[in-house]
C-alpha cells in the first residue's frame, strides 16, 4: 500500500514545532509499504493547501493522522487543537478515497468521543500504534477483516464505533528505531525540545493528573542502552541534529537503566547536548556528573507543588526537602540550566505553601539568573486519571462528563491563589 502519515495541524500561532516521533516510529514499522509523511505545522504558506497538494501528489491508499495533544496546557489561556484537527481530517477526506485512520496520545485518551464526533474517521488506533497500524495496513491490503486486529476502533454497518479489544504491550526490543528520514529535521532543530529520543515506555509513578499510566502502562519497558546511543549517533551524523530531548516521562527512573544509557552514550561518543525530565528523589551528584559527561545541559523538574500536603495529594514521589536538595545539587554543579513546572492551585494547596514557592522561585532566579526557568500552569483534568475522580468528588465535574471540552482543576477554597498567580503572570507578560 501507499500510506500517507500526517501530523495533525495545531492551528495558527500554535507555537514551536516538535518532530513527530510517533509518525517516525510508525514509518519504521511498515516494511513492504510505500510511506510518505507530512507535517502542516512546518509547511510554508497555507498549511491545509500544502497538505492537499501533498495528498494529491502522493495519492495514498490509506492516510494516518496523528493527534498528539487535544489542547495546550502550558499557556495561561487554553488553546484547543480540535478545530484544526477537524480541518486536517476534512482536507484528507476531500483529497483521498482510501481509509482514514487516526491515532496518537490525544486520540487514545478521548477515542470514543472523537470517533463519535468525526464520522469521517474510518479507523482509530488506540494506545501504542506501531503493531496495530501495521496489522491494519496488512489486513486491508490483503482484503482481510480489520476487526480481527486488536487495539482498533472500527465502525459497524450503521457507522457506530466499536473497539476490538486491547493488545499486549509492545516489547521495545522488538521494534526498529524510528525512521527519522521521513521529514527534514531542520524546521525542528531550532527548538530546544523539538527533536526527541525515547529510552523506555511506562511509568510506575502515581501523579494524580497524569495519563501516562493509561497510555503506556505502569511497567517499564526499556530500549537497550546501545540502541539509544545508536539512535543519537544517527540523528547527529545522518540527519544533522545538534541537540535533542529525552521523551521519557521521567528519565532517571529506573535509575539503573538511565545510568546504563548514559554510560553507553559516553562509550559511543553519542554526546549531543540534551535535556530530560528528572525526579528529585534519589538524585545524586555522581548521577548528574555522568549526565553532564553524556551531554546533558538542561535538567527539567516537575515538582508541581511546594508544600508537602499538596505533594502528597498530587501523588508526587517527592518532599519539599527533596526538591530543595535536588535544586542545590544542580545549582552547585554550575553546568546546567534548570527548568521547573509548578501548578498554581493544585489539590492540597495552602497560602503558606504558595508563598514558599514564590520565595523558592525568587531564590533560584537570584542564585542562577537566566539559567533557572519556571512555568506556572493550571491543571487540565484528563480522563483515565485519579484527578478526574477527585474532580467528581469535589463537584467540579459530573460523573461521565465530556472532558474533550477542557476542564481546569483549581482547589475551591484557595481559588484566590490562582487569581493572584494570574495577576503576577500578566504583570511579567506571560
Amino acid at each position: 500500500m501507499k500510506i500517507a502519515l500526517v501530523q495533525s495541524w495545531l492551528g495558527e500561532g500554535a507555537g514551536e514545532p516538535v518532530f513527530p516521533i510517533g509518525l517516525a516510529s510508525l514509518a519504521a514499522s511498515l516494511p513492504g509499504h510505500t510511506v510518505a509523511a507530512f507535517d502542516p505545522n512546518v509547511a510554508a504558506g497555507d498549511p491545509m493547501a500544502a497538505l492537499a497538494g501533498f495528498l494529491r501528489d502522493f495519492s495514498p491508499d490509506m492516510t494516518g493522522v496523528s493527534l498528539r495533544n487535544i489542547d495546550s496546557t502550558n499557556t495561561r489561556v487554553n488553546v484547543s487543537y480540535l478545530p484544526p484537527f477537524g480541518r486536517t481530517l476534512m482536507t484528507a477526506r476531500l483529497e483521498t478515497s482510501g481509509p482514514l485512520v487516526v491515532g496518537g496520545a490525544g486520540f487514545s485518551m478521548f477515542a470514543k468521543a472523537i470517533m463519535a464526533s468525526w464520522p469521517a474517521i474510518d479507523y482509530g488506533v488506540a494506545l501504542e500504534g506501531e503493531t496495530a497500524f501495521a496489522a491494519l495496513a496488512d489486513a486491508l491490503s490483503r482484503g482481510n477483516a480489520p476487526s480481527s486486529v486488536p487495539s482498533l476502533f472500527c465502525r459497524d454497518d450503521d457507522g457506530e464505533a466499536f473497539f476490538t479489544g486491547e493488545s499486549v504491550k509492545i516489547d521495545l526490543s522488538d521494534l526498529p528505531s524510528p525512521d527519522f528520514s521521513i521529514l527534514p529535521l531542520t524546521p525542528y532543530a531550532a527548538v530546544p525540545w523539538g527533536i526527541g529520543v525515547e529510552t523506555k515506555r511506562g511509568c510506575a509513578l502515581s501523579c494524580v493528573y497524569c495519563p501516562y499510566g493509561f497510555l503506556n502502562g505502569r511497567r517499564y519497558r526499556t530500549k537497550t542502552p546501545q540502541q539509544v546511543a545508536a539512535e543519537i549517533i544517527a540523528l547527529r551524523d545522518r540527519f544533522g541534529a545538534t541537540r535533542f530531548t529525552f521523551l521519557d516521562s521521567v528519565f532517571n527512573v529506573p535509575v539503573d537503566h538511565a545510568r546504563a544509557v548514559m554510560e553507553a552514550m559516553v562509550a559511543a561518543g553519542a554526546t549531543l547536548p540534551w535535556s530530560g525530565w528528572f525526579a528529585e528523589r534519589g538524585l545524586t551528584r555522581d548521577f548528574l556528573e555522568l549526565a553532564h559527561r553524556a551531554g546533558c545541559d538542561t535538567v527539567i523538574f516537575s515538582p508541581d507543588a511546594y508544600g508537602d500536603a499538596a505533594l502528597k495529594k498530587l501523588g508526587k514521589a517527592a518532599t519539599v526537602a527533596e526538591i530543595e536538595a535536588a535544586y542545590r545539587l544542580v545549582r552547585d554543579l554550575g553546568c546546567f540550566e534548570v527548568s521547573y513546572n509548578f501548578f498554581k492551585n493544585p489539590p492540597g494547596q495552602t497560602l503558606p505553601a504558595a508563598l514558599a514557592m514564590l520565595r523558592f522561585i525568587a531564590k533560584a532566579r537570584r542564585e542562577m539568573g537566566r539559567k533557572a526557568h519556571f512555568e506556572l500552569n493550571s491543571i487540565r483534568v484528563e480522563p483515565h486519571t485519579a484527578l478526574a475522580k477527585l474532580a467528581v468528588a469535589e463537584g467540579l465535574i459530573e460523573a461521565g462528563a465530556d472532558l474533550l471540552l477542557p476542564v481546569m482543576y483549581s482547589q475551591k477554597r484557595t481559588a484566590y491563589i490562582e487569581k493572584l498567580f494570574d495577576m503576577l503572570l500578566r504583570a511579567v507578560g506571560k
